[in-house]
């Protein structure tokens, strides 16, 4: 994990297809970036889930998230981290996400925390 301060740090700590938070999250990160901020996201609890490949959003007639997942390295944001506690509480493997993540410990959240100047949490 990076020492450097965060402009922002945004949280994605509620389920997909459960709205439009995870779509407002990334736009921001994606916002955030294009104007030279040093940005990173982070997967928490249920957010987790947003980062599973082959989520079908048509079904409830709503837009997917996976296509501004894959295009976050086009915007150089590639600080992506994901709660490693969720990820054992749902018996899932950093390596089957949609990208590249990297897990964090309890004490390595409250560094990343601790080290972002702003907090969005969607």
């Amino acid at each position: 994990m990076s020492t450097s301060t965060l402009d922002l740090l945004v949280i994605f700590s509620h389920p997909p297809l459960t709205g439009l938070r995870g779509r407002e999250g990334l736009d921001v990160a994606l916002v955030s970036s294009t104007f030279d901020q040093n940005t990173a996201l982070l997967f928490m609890g249920e957010g987790v889930l947003q980062l599973l490949p082959d989520q079908q959003p048509d079904c409830l007639q709503l837009k997917g998230t996976q296509a501004m997942l894959k295009a976050l390295p086009l915007y150089d944001l590639d600080q992506v981290y994901v709660e490693e506690a969720a990820l054992l509480r749902y018996g899932l493997s950093a390596d089957k996400l949609l990208l590249p993540v990297q897990p964090l410990n309890n004490v390595e959240l409250q560094q990343l925390l601790q080290r972002s100047r702003h907090l969005l949490s969607h």
